[in-house]
């Protein structure tokens, strides 16, 4: 059996060790840790000298907060998330086989038509009277985003 190191007071990422705990995990003394946040977690040695565990989860939030939040907003121009509208494929349940355009019958003759829409900082807009699926989006949709959607040399203003 090999003699344990004594890991209190040492600093592991955001955790501090306050205390070894009599119970074990997979066979592995577990410490009890206080996280800079003020939350406490208990956490297996290897854990902490390996570098596996270096905070009680909120260092997943803050990492998070960066790449998610902050990575996405620097890919806005003009408030607008254009990269979710370049080269999209459409959705696998798409009736139409284009992005952002749905089929519609009309009411009084219910002939089928085509409709064009995109949706840019939560309002929708729409066009609508196409015959084929192909000139709803190449006539309609694509129209569309060239008038709602900012140009990406626009950037800096």
């Amino acid at each position: 059996m090999s003699k344990s190191i004594d890991l209190t007071g040492k600093r592991f990422g955001r955790l501090v060790v306050i205390e070894k705990l009599n119970e074990r995990k997979r066979n592995r003394v577990v410490w009890r840790c206080k996280c800079d946040c003020g939350n406490y977690k208990n956490v297996v040695s290897t854990d902490l000298t390996t570098g596996e565990t270096r905070s009680c989860g909120c260092l997943k939030i803050d990492q998070n907060e960066v790449n998610l939040r902050e990575e996405y907003e620097n890919k806005r121009v003009k408030g607008i998330a254009k990269h979710l509208f370049k080269d999209k494929e459409p959705r696998k349940d798409s009736s139409t086989g284009y992005r952002g355009v749905t089929k519609y019958y009309t009411r009084k003759s219910k002939e089928l038509r085509y409709r064009a829409w995109i949706t840019v900082k939560g309002h929708s807009y729409y066009k609508s009277g196409f015959k084929t699926p192909e000139e709803a989006y190449y006539n309609g949709r694509l129209e569309l985003e060239k008038i709602y959607l900012p140009q990406q040399e626009d950037k800096e203003e």
